[in-house]
């Protein structure tokens, strides 16, 4: 593991390297060099060229991506593939904590082009649980300091551009509706305020059933989940990155009481805010 020392992320921040053995075959995905990071502004990473490709998952926060003039926000449960053979920038645009992975291979082109023909492909996942659990099997190999298997570690990238194939055959590439990415962004601006359901739907002029049914239909989470672990995963960030009470942190997340946000915070994370932060 590498020490970060950029601006805009946190200390607690982590970065993996792997140098892939001189007699890997051609078709074995590689890792290049994996991290999770915890940002805030004015973190941003502006390239010319990075030999490889790159997975950029959003687990929480927002930020932006630009490539050969092309920009979109990326929020949670959005996962990009970006070639990184051409410019790019991405940045953060509030506190975004992201989960990232730079891999190669002589097929990863190839795989690339069957998902897009642009300069990235971008989708909102509908299970996004199911990514993180695939990205933390390779996360952790790194994080164990388990022995580098190459099949191994192969076949961990290959799931994870499953998820991206699968997102694409199911249409899941296609852009949410208009009132999904205006609630998205209106929810990550607002986690401080009362977001109930029936106030969502009355802003995009719905009813509160239909408009549940469709947020979970294009997000994977129902209205109250999505706000919910946005809320904690708001909070842990600011238990990495700050020293701020619990008690405060709990009410600039969006809690009623301290008490509450504990209940949550463990019911989510197996840990107290106290426990999260001490380890």
């Amino acid at each position: 593991m590498k020490h970060i020392y950029m601006e805009g992320i946190s200390t607690s921040s982590t970065i993996f390297f792997h140098t892939p053995s001189n007699r890997i075959p051609d078709f074995f995905y590689y890792p290049v060099c994996i991290g999770r990071y915890f940002c805030n502004i004015p973190y941003k990473t502006d390239r010319n060229r990075y030999d490889s490709f790159l997975l950029l998952y959003t687990k929480s926060g927002k930020g932006l991506l630009s490539v050969d003039g092309q920009r979109r926000e990326l929020l949670p449960g959005d996962v990009c593939l970006i070639d990184c053979y051409r410019p790019h920038i991405y940045q953060a645009l509030q506190e975004w904590e992201i989960m990232w992975l730079h891999f190669d291979g002589e097929l990863s082109r190839s795989y690339f082009q069957y998902l897009t023909d642009k300069s990235f492909f971008h989708t909102s996942l509908k299970q996004p649980l199911s990514y993180e659990k695939d990205w933390n099997r390779l996360y952790e190999q790194f994080v164990n300091h388990e022995a580098m298997v190459e099949p191994l570690l192969s076949q961990y990238i290959s799931q994870l551009l499953t998820h991206l194939a699968l997102a694409k055959e199911e249409g899941g590439y296609k852009a949410a509706p208009d009132f999904i990415d205006d609630t998205l962004k209106y929810i990550n601006r607002h986690l401080s305020s009362d977001l109930p359901l029936e106030f969502l739907a009355d802003r995009v002029s719905l009813s509160p059933f239909y408009f549940s049914r469709k947020f979970k239909e294009e997000t994977g989470y129902s209205p109250y989940q999505y706000i919910l672990t946005s809320r904690i995963n708001l909070a842990r960030f600011y238990l990495k990155t700050s020293k701020e009470t619990v008690k405060n942190i709990g009410y600039t997340c969006g809690f009623k009481s301290e008490h509450s946000f504990c209940t949550a915070f463990k019911n989510e994370t197996g840990q107290t805010p106290s426990e999260f932060r001490r380890n």
